[in-house]
Formats: structure tokens, sequence, C-alpha cells
């Protein structure tokens, strides 16, 4: 059995920042009213309890930036949905609020169920705010998952950033660690 790949399982925990399936996509990218291009500060707050861990939940937030356009949303969202096989997504919604449904079986190869719902609030153009809950049993592991996550627009992109560019600040610096367009896809089972 090949060992959890903690990545994977949270990708698709937090298949919300922003996930659909291809097949809505199209729906998706028409029902997302378009956001304030430039460069957004994430702040992720996830407490992922896995059976067997007993460590207290770290609930200091992460922060990111990330430089977008003005439909960077529905671009994750057709990123995410092709990371990680194994697993529908459906979004639905209008307006201000839409609600992320994940379902996957054997998500990255590993045998077992993942579900996660979360509620995703555009706040106008400059901020998100987004909750979820996920739960699932992943190599024969029990593992629940809830996460707050916010985003807000804070100017213009750095210099030499593209849409899709994604980094942190490193002592007072804002670093590039790549860009969501060039992620690798995930290998399926038997891969």
């Amino acid at each position: 059995m090949k060992p959890i790949n903690r990545l994977a399982v949270r990708l698709a925990l937090l298949a919300a920042p922003a996930v659909c399936a291809f097949a809505c996509l199209a729906a998706a990218e028409a029902t997302l009213p378009p956001m304030h291009p430039g460069l957004w500060q994430n702040s992720m707050v996830m407490n992922m309890q896995m059976q067997g861990d007993n460590s207290p939940p770290d609930m200091t937030p992460t922060i990111s930036y990330s430089c977008e356009n003005a439909y960077g949303l529905a671009e994750q969202i057709k990123m995410t949905s092709g990371m990680l096989s194994g697993c529908t997504f459906d979004l639905e919604g209008g307006g201000s609020t839409f609600t992320i449904t994940t379902d996957c079986v054997n998500p990255d190869g590993q045998k077992g169920s993942l579900k996660g719902t979360s509620t995703l609030t555009l706040l106008g153009t400059t901020a998100i705010h987004l909750t979820g809950t996920s739960s699932g049993n992943i190599a024969n592991m029990q593992m629940n998952s809830t996460d707050v996550n916010d985003s807000k627009w804070v100017g213009d992109c750095p210099a030499g950033w593209v849409s899709g560019d994604f980094g942190k600040m490193v002592n007072g610096v804002l670093q590039k660690d790549g860009n969501f367009n060039n992620m690798p896809k995930m290998p399926s089972a038997g891969n």
C-alpha cells in the first residue's frame, strides 16, 4: 500500500478553494462573477484530524499570496478539479454565495472515500470567505477536517508575476513559489 499523500488529501478536503468537475466548468465560469485582478492575500486555518493522531490542531493561519486575473477563481476551479484523480465536484449557487460539494472514491489511488461541503461567499469583488467541512476514510484511516479561508485583494501583482503565480512572504519580501497553471496532476490508481 502506498503512503497517504497528505497534500492530495488536503486538496480534496479543500477542494472548495475552488472546485468543480471539468464537465461543469463552463457553468462555473458563467456563474462566478469576475473578481478584482491583482495580488490577493490568502489566509487559511485548517483543523485536520486523522485517526490515531491525538495532537492538538494547529490553529495558526497559513498566509499565502497569489496573482489573479478577473477570472482567477474559475481558473483555479479548473486547475484543482484536474489535479486529484477519483474526485467529482459540484458548484451550485449564484450572486455572492456558492456551495461546493466534493465526493471522492479512492482519491489519489488510496482505497476509501472522502466527502466535503464548503460555502463560498464573495464579498464584493475584493474579498472571499470560505468555510468547509470534510470527512472520510482513506486507506482504512478515518479523517475529519474543518477549514476557514479568507482572501482579499491587496494591490497590483509584483513585477514579473503573472496570473496564477503564488508565493509567500519571507523576511518581509514576497517570494514566488510557482504557478497554479503549472501544477502536476496527481497520479491515478495504478500509475
